[in-house]
């Protein structure tokens, strides 16, 4: 019995030290943390794509055309900031729409915030078309994580 019991502590003395040895092996190939190392890795998980990709944005089924604002974006080593002013109702084609329709959204890859704004009206909902006849521009305002970019899309509609 006490021979077993001593064959069993030398068997797990062996493979903790197997363990211990074959782990300490292995970490020789990490490369040490260091700021471009770990900018690097948060690269590989940005978006890859050379501006900021478009949101989609339909009402009652027609699909509407955004014009996309000012933006800063990343990619990998190249950043672009571009400064836009938002447009004036008057110089965007509004499209025709229901008053009191959905406005049904579909956020960009990798999105981190998104959000939509009446900015004609801007105690309106933003994803609901105003029942009052006029015309409205709204403005997406989204933004990726590890600050690879913020952008604005903007779109008009007229409620007849």
């Amino acid at each position: 019995m006490k021979k077993t019991r001593s064959v069993l502590y030398v068997i797990l003395l062996i493979v903790m030290f197997g363990t211990g040895y074959y782990v300490g092996s292995r970490s020789e190939n990490l490369k040490p943390i260091s700021k471009d190392n770990a900018r690097q890795a948060i690269q590989t998980l940005w978006v890859k794509s050379a501006e900021p990709p478009l949101p989609k944005v339909s009402i009652d089924g027609t699909e509407i055309k955004l014009q996309r604002g000012g933006y800063s974006w990343c990619n990998r080593d190249n950043c672009a900031t571009t400064d836009a002013a938002p447009p004036k109702l008057e110089d965007m084609t509004p499209v025709a729409v229901t008053g009191g329709a959905d406005i049904q959204t579909t956020p960009p890859e990798g999105i981190h915030g998104f959000t939509i704004l009446n900015q004609t009206d801007p105690d309106n909902d933003g994803y609901t078309v105003p029942a009052v006849p006029g015309s409205y521009l709204y403005e997406i305002q989204c933004t990726w994580p590890l600050d690879q970019g913020r952008a604005s899309f903007y779109f008009a509609v007229t409620v007849l």
